[in-house]
Parts: structure tokens; C-alpha cells; sequence
């Protein structure tokens, strides 16, 4: 071989070798780069399973709250209905009690309502006047508290049952419904206790 084709040969492996050190870095740097770039996919997976982890149980924990309030809202409204359904059983049973118990507590809620010192009239549905016990207004003055006069009057009030206590004009109403109205919360506390 000749002095120039040694020095082309010498030069062509410097070039193969320089190449192949340039492709070697080149493909450590190209690893580099994948090996971060892998880690970063890593990381971001990681973090994106967090995310639907948390997304997924606060789902579930919103699921879980309102179907309890679902649940407590229907468990409350069977109660009310229940406690409703008592209060107009209780009612109906006033208004059907035999002529004497039935007479005889208005007897005691009229003389409890009556006015001391005035003078009034107590009135009655139509059918409650048609069973009205002869000697009510006897009974009704002893029961009144002094100075109080309350006569029965020939007007029917217009309720179910019960009666009206009127004075010149200005009415009480001791209906059934008026009382019960009156009385709903206390009788709905004392029902609720009573069944739950």
C-alpha cells in the first residue's frame, strides 16, 4: 500500500470511528430522551389514576348521601302520612263516640272556652242539635266558671261537630276541625313519640 492510500485508509476508519462515537451518544442520547419521556408517562398515568381514584369515590360518596337522603326523605314522609292517617282516625272516633261521651266532652271544652263575666250563646251543627241531651244547658251552667252565661242557641253553626262559642258577634271556634288544627303540632309530637 502506498503512503496515500494508507492515508485515505487512516482517514476512512477516523471517519467510521467518529461516525460510530457520533452514533453511540446520538443513540445514548436518544435513550436518555426515551427513558424520560417514559417516566414522565409514568408519572402523568400515576397522577391520572389519583384523579379518577378521588373522582370515582367522591361519586360514589355523593351517590351513598343522596340515597340516604332519599331514603330518610321517604322514611319521613310515611311518618307524616302515618301520623296524618292517626290524627283523622282520632277525629272520626270523637265524632262517632256514643251521644253522652260525645256531649259530655263538649260539655267540658265549652265550659274550659266560656268567657267569666259574659254573656254568650253556644251553637251547634244542625245534627248536633237534633241529638242534644234535654238537660245540656242545666249541665252547662254548673260547669261554667263564675259570672259566665252561655245559652244554647237556636242557630245551627255551620261546622261538622264541635260547637261555636259567640259573643255579640264575635266567634270561637271549638269545631273538631278548629281544635285539631289548633292542637296539630303538639298532637303530631305526641303521635310521632307514641309510634316511633
Amino acid at each position: 500500500m502506498t503512503g496515500l492510500e494508507k492515508i485515505i485508509e487512516d482517514i476512512r476508519t477516523e471517519s467510521r470511528e467518529a461516525a460510530e462515537a457520533v452514533l453511540r451518544q446520538a443513540r445514548s442520547q436518544a435513550a436518555a430522551v426515551a427513558e424520560e419521556a417514559e417516566a414522565e408517562a409514568r408519572t402523568q398515568c400515576e397522577r391520572i389514576e389519583r384523579e379518577s381514584a378521588a373522582r370515582i369515590a367522591e361519586a360514589g360518596e355523593r351517590t351513598r348521601s343522596t340515597a340516604e337522603l332519599q331514603r330518610r326523605r321517604a322514611l319521613l314522609s310515611a311518618k307524616q302520612e302515618l301520623i296524618s292517617e292517626v290524627m283523622l282516625a282520632a277525629k272520626q272516633a270523637v265524632r262517632e263516640l256514643p251521644a253522652e261521651k260525645y256531649f259530655a266532652l263538649i260539655l267540658k271544652m265549652s265550659a274550659a272556652a266560656a268567657h267569666g263575666g259574659e254573656r254568650g250563646e253556644i251553637r251547634f251543627s244542625e245534627s248536633d242539635r237534633k241529638c242534644l241531651p234535654a238537660d245540656f244547658a242545666e249541665r252547662l251552667k254548673k260547669l261554667l266558671p263564675a259570672g259566665a252565661e252561655l245559652s244554647v242557641s237556636e242557630r245551627p253553626a255551620e261546622i261538622e261537630s264541635g260547637f261555636l262559642l259567640d259573643y255579640d258577634g264575635v266567634e270561637e271556634n271549638g269545631s273538631f276541625d278548629a281544635v285539631f288544627a289548633e292542637k296539630r303540632e303538639q298532637l303530631q309530637d305526641r303521635i310521632h313519640r307514641i309510634l316511633f
